[in-house]
């Protein structure tokens, strides 16, 4: 199927009320995780990880080997990416000391082991592990939107040398896309759903407000989805020439230029079809959209904002806009977002590469941390840790 007719599937189904039976991919067995001190064999393996123990007290230890249990596989970290969610911890510092946790849910590794009842995979098997399990027994797993179930479990243990998975939370990696590559699956897959949920379609001009990862992954699928025009508004000068380079993306380095006179003037004076906000954490970026937003123009709200936000609702309203919020991603036509992100790395129809910018050790985990946070001064944009490396 050629990819933009896969989107325009999608909004074609959005128009219907889809009930899907839960997939056997989204059965209920044991969460993912990699959990220390749990080992079920007689010997006792030691092996690394990094672990957190609230803001920026991050040590790489030594902790007991993990064994799967049934339905679930054990599997040697290739590579694990540092999200935005993973920064928000990293700069917030605790009033008291954390219980220590493995970090790192973007990853790809291979399998080395499987539990009792495992059939579909099988150890040399190389795989990427989507991070969120849901109860499939809702009104929302069974349309598909399992990403806004209630009883979402969120987990990770990629920043370790081994983690154990459930097997529906795995994905066969093929041989065409790197593990470096696969690492970013899930990053897409956030930016496939936001590219659904708003519906973006060939003719679109679309505005991206935010050049981290998110952004920059919006911009490849949004281009895939047929957009005419793609402007990027971020800093440093990096990050957005990387979204040119990709994309043919208009570089809008919000330090140097005025965002609403420059996309006024990029789009004839009419304004984004759509306009995505792929920043969060305090900037008020929702009035900026409205700004920039074309008459009945969508607004996708990607980032997560840890303060109130705040817009002049009567521009919004006299110019129709409708404002959407995205978060992670769920299942569409049958297929999950995670698997149509892996599926379009594996046609080359979307590129990482661009956007790996650093890689560390697992010993230099908390190296890798401080360039992931100092953007501007590092130029980082997707930074991986490599624990087998």
């Amino acid at each position: 199927m050629e990819t933009a007719q896969y989107f325009q599937e999608i909004i074609k189904e959005k128009t219907d009320s889809i009930k899907l039976t839960a997939q056997t991919h989204l059965d209920t067995i044991p969460d993912i995780c990699y959990i220390p001190n749990r080992r079920l064999t007689f010997e006792e393996v030691i092996v690394k990880a990094a672990q957190f123990y609230g803001g920026k007290d991050i040590r790489v230890e030594t902790v007991p080997d993990p064994a799967p249990e049934e339905g679930q596989v054990l599997v040697q970290v290739e590579a694990a990416g540092i999200c935005g969610s993973d920064l928000h911890g990293y700069h917030h510092q605790p009033e008291k000391p954390l219980s220590p946790r493995i970090g790192g849910h973007e990853l790809t590794g291979e399998i080395i082991d499987i539990g009792r009842g495992v059939t579909t995979y099988e150890k040399g098997t190389r795989v990427a592990v989507e991070p969120i399990t849901p109860c499939n027994n809702c009104p929302e797993c069974f349309n598909g939107y399992y990403n806004i179930c209630a009883n979402l479990r969120h987990a990770g243990g990629g920043f370790a040398e081994f983690m154990v998975a459930r097997t529906p939370n795995v994905y066969t990696l093929p041989d065409s896309v790197s593990a470096e590559g696969g690492a970013l699956a899930e990053v897409y897959a956030v930016a496939i759903h936001a590219v659904n949920r708003v519906m973006v379609s060939p003719g679109d001009r679309v505005a991206i407000i935010g050049s981290g990862p998110v952004g920059l992954t919006i911009a490849q699928v949004a281009d895939v989805a047929g957009a005419t025009s793609i402007a990027m508004l971020g800093k440093p000068d990096g990050p957005i020439q990387i979204a040119h380079e990709a994309v043919g993306a208009v570089p809008i380095n919000v330090d140097k230029t005025d965002a609403v006179e420059a996309i006024m003037e990029w789009s004839d004076g009419r304004g984004a079809d759509v306009v995505f906000e792929a920043v969060g954490g305090s900037a008020n970026t929702l009035e900026q959209a409205t700004e920039i937003a074309a008459k009945r123009g969508r607004i996708c709200m990607v980032g997560g904002h840890r303060t109130p936000l705040s817009f002049s609702e009567r521009f919004a309203r006299s110019r129709e806009l409708t404002v959407i919020w995205s978060f992670c991603y769920g299942r569409r036509g049958g297929k999950t977002e995670f698997q149509v992100a892996i599926d379009l790395l594996a046609a080359g129809k979307l590129d990482p590469n661009p956007l790996i910018t650093h890689r560390f050790d697992l010993d230099d985990v908390a190296q890798a941390f401080a360039v992931a946070a100092g953007r501007d001064e590092h130029g980082s944009v997707k930074v991986l840790v490599l624990p087998n490396h």
